[in-house]
């Protein structure tokens, strides 16, 4: 082989040996930059991805209730259990019996005292139950009848129209504040004929006042401690966090733009949530964790008013009474202007 062929060989060599050299690193006035390799994809780890927060709930103690109505035993621990199960079924509290509280406090005191380790998965942390507790009491006012006579097609009739009243108080569990005194009404009506004894009847109109009483006291809590909100507007309907344990399907509420607490310019004491009412809506779904709801019929609210970006929209039940109240006054104004053009 020639020396002229050698020399060609040797400079394509050099040649192939300086452009894989430039493809590692180019030189730019003297810094000498890595070619960065595309990474290879790896696999999400499961169960890191989208984890949920950590709940953080408070506790709530369930305390003695009283009974200052005409009430049987057996329809006053129906209440008092009722209550506690509305309460429960939020999924909002850690919920106790009141003598439970106590026998976890002197666990927690004990702990604090050396004199327990408090290993305990299920003992209380020192300092968190106290400091985050409303202790529930409740008096039963009123549970009955008001029975009406009549007749239907020549057939004797009677109307039985149940009410059941409750007095809840919510306190604060470590100072014993009373944070809010609320008044609990529902209402229940049975149709039957006129023979049959409404005071010892135990039939879906008794069952669903104590559900609308029970339903309406839990709710002050959860006025008081977490207000029910709307968390998601979609295009057909809303998403509230309330339970199938708290709302049914065709249960109506207020929807409030409440962007901030109330607080007494007096004291500094916190009254809880209000704001300007715009509009109602009804359940149509519920869930174990959420509800759906959209605009009650012929009203003029639309999901387009709502803006969660701006705004906190809280919602309160509207009771049955109040519902035949405005049902009943919408149809005397209906009468009134038809009449009006005679």
């Amino acid at each position: 082989m020639s020396t002229k062929t050698l020399m060609k060989l040797s400079l394509m060599g050099f040649m192939a040996l300086s452009c894989a050299a430039s493809t590692a690193y180019a030189k730019d006035d003297g810094e000498e930059t890595e070619e960065v390799a595309p990474k290879k994809k790896t696999k999400a780890k499961k169960g890191k991805k989208n984890k949920a927060p950590e709940a953080t709930r408070m506790f709530v103690a369930i305390n003695k209730f009283e009974n200052k109505s005409d009430a049987p035993d057996d329809k006053f621990n129906t209440i008092r259990s009722r209550v506690q199960q509305c309460i429960v079924g939020a999924r909002k509290f850690e919920v106790v019996e009141r003598e439970q509280l106590k026998a976890a406090m002197s666990e927690q005191n004990l702990a604090a005292a050396g004199i327990t380790n408090g290993e305990d998965a299920d003992a209380p942390e020192s300092g968190k139950m106290k400091a985050a507790s409303y202790v529930v009491y409740g008096t039963v006012l009123y549970c009955g009848t008001d029975t009406a006579g009549g007749s239907a097609e020549g057939v004797a009739s009677a109307v039985a129209k149940y009410k059941v009243e409750l007095q809840i108080k919510i306190t604060n569990g470590e100072t014993g504040k009373i944070l809010t005194q609320k008044s609990a009404i529902g209402y229940g009506v049975d149709k039957a004929t006129q023979t049959e004894n409404f005071k010892s009847s135990t039939g879906q109109g008794m069952r669903d006042a104590i559900d609308e009483a029970c339903h309406l006291a839990a709710d002050a809590l959860r006025d008081v401690a977490y207000p029910a909100k709307i968390v998601r507007v979609g295009k057909k309907s809303v998403t509230v966090n309330m339970t199938n344990e708290e709302v049914q399907e065709e249960d109506v509420f207020d929807v409030l733009e409440a962007d901030e607490p109330l607080i007494d310019k007096d004291t500094g004491a916190f009254l809880g949530y209000d704001g300007d009412e715009v509009g109602r809506v009804t359940i149509t779904m519920t869930g174990p964790q959420i509800s759906k709801a959209v605009p009650v019929e012929g009203g003029e609210f639309e999901l387009d008013d709502l803006d969660l970006d701006e705004h906190n929209y809280i919602v309160r039940r509207v009771s049955k009474a109040t519902l035949k109240k405005e049902a009943k006054k919408a149809s005397q104004k209906k009468k009134a202007n038809f009449e009006s053009r005679f």
